[in-house]
């Protein structure tokens, strides 16, 4: 008998994973991030994803800081339904500069965001495997000691299953709006 997944809801279908692929993104795949991202903002429901003004001003600061190294992605690519190939998979990582602490003397923290998979790719373990090269990046090639993420329902049994947990402080934000 196969263990049970513990990000699974009994309800649905076990999924049988393939070996996966999943490559660093480099600037030539801003467009492809930005697309993924909107996919994510509005399957959340957010309101004006489908705009294109913030659009093109995502694919520039993706270029950017793919060229500059302040942020990193990976990818898994995938057939996108144009005859084309790219990106259909992405997780995001970047640094978020605050004062050291006694656990961690740079004050660097890592952030993970934009896991988004393309709808026809999803229960193939892409996002898992985006997640878990951009884990292995923070530990292996940084010197952060803390990694965080904002979960959606959907995707938190993956996310805690993976080792993310709630920290020791409960974040609170305040929106400003311009």
């Amino acid at each position: 008998m196969a263990a049970a997944d513990p990000a699974r809801p009994d309800d649905e279908p076990a999924r049988t994973l393939e070996p996966v692929t999943v490559r660093r993104a480099g600037p030539g795949d801003a467009a492809a991030l930005t697309r993924l991202r909107r996919g994510m903002l509005q399957a959340m429901g957010v309101p004006r994803a489908d705009e294109d003004d913030w659009q093109a001003t995502c694919t520039r600061w993706f270029t950017e800081r793919l060229a500059a190294g302040t942020v990193v992605a990976f990818v898994v690519d995938g057939d996108l339904g144009d005859g084309t190939t790219g990106p259909v998979a992405c997780a995001v990582g970047d640094f978020q500069d605050h004062a050291p602490e006694p656990w961690n003397p740079s004050g660097r923290r890592g952030h993970v965001f934009n896991v988004s998979t393309e709808p026809a790719y999803r229960r193939r373990g892409y996002a898992r495997a985006t997640v878990m090269a951009l884990m292995t990046w923070f530990h292996d090639e940084t010197e952060v000691t803390r990694v965080g993420l904002s979960a959606t329902p959907d995707g938190r049994a993956m996310y805690e299953h993976l080792g993310f947990a709630e920290p020791f402080g409960r974040e609170l934000v305040w929106r400003i709006a311009r």
